[in-house]
């Protein structure tokens, strides 16, 4: 494999003069020192073989018949194909403006004819060094380029993720397998009260009552292996109050580290609300059950029974308000007419419907009481209350 790589050409060399002499004198010359050589005879078959495959260097005669080697040079230098091929002008002509010209026509060296092999070869070696010099540089800076444009990019995507984190409304903790917070965001400081370095030298235990040192080990295994999950906890502020929160825990693997993303809302006000809802419905409740009248509600498209209050079962005979759970209206009404005013009451939407009806009771009386009714319709039921009367007014 060793002599494989020995054997290829060191580089692509274009040789460009009139004179076939000279032609297979530099072709010999380069091809013993391990060059490739391509040669041509004048100037518009140099450039299309330039194009065609650029060399790595090209030796031109600048004395040609209809395109010398300056224009030559000169179209060569016009392309973006073949402007980076250094060219070394070989020529007979030996006064200084000659050399010049070569030069500014962007020729990057100037062998005067008779050559020897010992500076063909110095000249076209240190001319490739420096083209290889030149290429590496040129691909180190582009992979430089792109690794600040990379990085630039990876910055950008690292400050919006920061950004983010910091502008949640919810409290984001980076908790280790240890319980301390390694990052913690400004929702976090805020609801807590502490300053983010304050935060970031201490633990869960610090901050929330339920999980002590003693139980953390048990909580993290309970992490790991559910990987995701919600809870509600308690928090205490740095003033030492005590805040109900909702924790999201979010199992992490990073760089051979095992972290929790906590991600905590504080759900105070909620609590809050929940506990006067639940203390109004049982009030509610309360008023209901004990009302001085009998409260109950059907159900609209058949007219079952979907809840009543004790009075409701006093009135018409039964002790137990479950005894009644299974009944339809229809089963209490005591005639045909009842049920049409019932039948009113649901086409009256919107409206409370009063009417006087009889109903009968458990032991199969019959009793006059007094009927209001009113459609709940979004709870697709009737609502309704009962008092007894005695006799009809």
């Amino acid at each position: 494999m060793n002599d494989d790589r020995d054997r290829e050409p060191k580089a692509n060399i274009l040789v460009v003069d009139d004179k076939p002499d000279n032609l297979r004198l530099l072709s010999a010359m380069l091809s013993q020192l391990g060059y490739e050589v391509r040669k041509v005879i004048d100037g518009k078959t140099a450039l299309m073989t330039a194009q065609a495959a650029p060399p790595d260097l090209i030796l031109l005669d600048i004395m040609m018949p209809n395109m010398n080697g300056y224009e030559v040079c000169q179209h060569l230098k016009a392309s973006p194909t073949t402007r980076d091929i250094p060219v070394i002008f070989i020529s007979a002509l030996d006064e200084v403006i000659d050399k010049v010209k070569a030069f500014a026509v962007g020729g990057v060296d100037y062998i005067t004819k008779p050559f020897s092999e010992e500076e063909v070869f110095a000249r076209v070696e240190n001319n490739l060094t420096l083209r290889r010099l030149q290429q590496q540089l040129t691909e180190q800076n582009a992979r430089l380029q792109q690794e600040i444009c990379d990085r630039q990019k990876a910055e950008s995507a690292l400050w919006l993720s920061q950004f983010y984190l910091d502008k949640s409304r919810d409290a984001i903790c980076i908790i280790n397998a240890d319980a301390r917070f390694v990052y913690v965001n400004e929702a976090a400081c805020r609801i807590l009260g502490y300053s983010r370095a304050q935060l970031l030298d201490m633990a869960v235990c610090d901050v929330n009552p339920n999980f002590p040192s003693t139980i953390w080990q048990s909580h993290w295994q309970e992490i790991r292996q559910k990987g995701s999950f919600t809870f509600e906890s308690t928090s205490r502020t740095k003033d030492g109050r005590d805040i109900s929160v909702e924790i999201t825990a979010n199992y992490l693997e990073f760089n051979g580290e095992e972290y929790n993303c906590a991600i905590v809302r504080d759900i105070t006000a909620r609590k809050q609300v929940e506990a006067a809802l639940i203390s109004r419905e049982a009030k509610f409740r309360h008023l209901f059950e004990f009302a001085p009248v009998g409260i109950f509600s059907i159900r609209l498209f058949d007219g079952s029974l979907l809840d009543a209050n004790q009075h409701f079962g006093q009135i018409l005979g039964y002790h137990a308000t479950d005894a009644i759970a299974q009944k339809s209206i229809t089963d209490l009404l005591s005639d045909l007419t009842a049920q049409q005013q019932i039948l009113a009451a649901k086409q009256a939407a919107g409206k409370v419907c009063q009417c006087q009806i009889q109903i009968r009771k458990q032991d199969s009386a019959i009793i006059w009481v007094l009927l209001a009714l009113r459609i709940d319709a979004a709870e697709d039921c009737l609502v309704g209350a009962i008092a007894e009367i005695g006799d009809r007014l």
